[in-house]
């Protein structure tokens, strides 16, 4: 039971990153259901994953992962400055 959940989690884990990286210039252009869909996505996951470490007594990792996941979705959220080509 507990090699299976660590097992998904990293899975899931590694599909938001996968978010993070796939829509990360292309956040922006996103309608607001898109954007949400995505952003409540990685927000869950980055807070069942803090509160996990955080209920199992490591208060100092579950700080890292969650400012970990604040600061990735920023990045995420935050206007893409640059010119870019449009044909």
């Amino acid at each position: 039971m507990v090699f299976g959940h660590i097992l998904f989690g990293t899975i899931a884990v590694i599909g938001v990153l996968l978010l993070e990286v796939g829509f990360y210039r292309e956040f922006n252009r996103l309608n607001m259901i898109q954007k949400l869909g995505i952003f409540l996505t990685i927000f869950g996951l980055v807070a069942t994953t803090a509160l996990g470490i955080f209920l199992t007594g490591n208060i100092l990792a579950g700080i890292v992962v969650a400012v970990l996941g604040v600061a990735l979705l920023g990045i995420l959220v935050r206007p893409v400055f640059g010119t870019e080509k449009t044909k």
